[in-house]
């Protein structure tokens, strides 16, 4: 039998220890979300060392946003995309149909809590106009978001999958206690009649038991017409003591109208618009401060 080769021997020699060697790191992720506060919620999850970003700009509002050459580049070089889904980010729908093994659709878990459908009002301006997909407004939706990411994450870095797992389950032991005092705090306004600029805060009225009781647009961007905003002034009229609107609509006519019935206006900020609120804790704890302080009547 002929003796192997020198060269042989070389190879096999360093086949072992090759084989013998820890498995390779793998590499970072470049996870993209829609809008920063499925961003806020990712940052949870992710490893310290992936790239995370919001596609997004801070205080755009993604009812009537189009995308940009530039945010087609990163849409195809993210590893994946978190969204809510076509009803909130209709401008995704397109370039993310059949990219289902690198998108991650919140709407479409079967997990998600759903507020009740809102009623058509006797004036019929539209309430019922369909399902509100502001989710995230409900932590214990965005502790779902946060364990479908961790899954996710895990199948595309699955030596960093226990980590990923940790991640979620911490995040969503501390939304619990989140919840428990948001629910504490907000329970002595509970009766106090209230409206919003646009119908997106359904989630975060019928989880926390507020009393919301008519809001001025369905979107952001649709400017309420008189005939409306008439039937809004009879609505709230003796029954509501705030009106919460937005940075990032023309609000102008709405401001008008709270004077007009001596409402306490205050600015709700439900998409993270603010740099300075770096976390979903913040974002939540900001919204409940909010409305807590209007409606006790403590604007500062």
């Amino acid at each position: 039998m002929p003796r192997p080769c020198r060269f042989h021997r070389l190879w096999l020699f360093a086949l072992l220890i090759l084989m013998t060697l820890p498995g390779r790191a793998s590499e970072p992720l470049q996870v993209l979300t829609s809008i920063r506060p499925l961003a806020l919620i990712a940052a949870e999850v992710v490893a310290p060392d992936d790239r995370l970003e919001s596609l997004l700009p801070a205080g755009v509002s993604p009812h009537a946003f189009s995308l940009r050459v530039s945010d087609m580049r990163a849409l195809t070089g993210a590893d994946l995309v978190l969204w809510v889904g076509p009803q909130l980010e209709a401008f995704l729908a397109k370039p993310l149909a059949g990219a289902a093994s690198r998108s991650l659709q919140a709407a479409a878990l079967n997990e998600m809590s759903w507020p009740s459908a809102a009623p058509v009002d006797d004036h019929g301006h539209g309430h019922g106009h369909g399902v509100d997909n502001h989710l995230w407004l409900n932590p214990n939706n965005a502790v779902v978001l946060a364990e479908a990411l961790a899954e996710r994450l895990g199948q595309l870095r699955p030596d960093l999958a226990g980590q990923y797992r940790d991640r979620a389950e911490a995040f969503a032991r501390r939304m619990a206690s989140l919840d428990q005092t948001l629910m504490a705090a907000l329970a002595p306004v509970s009766e106090r009649g209230f409206a919003v600029y646009h119908d997106g805060y359904r989630h975060f009225v019928e989880h926390y038991g507020l009393r919301q009781l008519d809001y001025v647009s369905v979107t952001p961007e649709l400017t309420a017409g008189a005939k409306h905003l008439y039937h809004l002034e009879q609505a709230l009229r003796d029954q509501a003591a705030c009106l919460f609107v937005e940075p990032y609509a023309d609000t102008t006519s709405a401001r008008q109208l709270g004077e007009r019935l001596g409402l306490g206006v205050s600015e709700l900020d439900p998409l993270a618009s603010n740099r300075a609120v770096e976390s979903y804790d913040a974002l939540m704890r900001g919204l409940a401060d909010t409305m807590l302080a209007c409606l006790l009547g403590d604007q500062r």
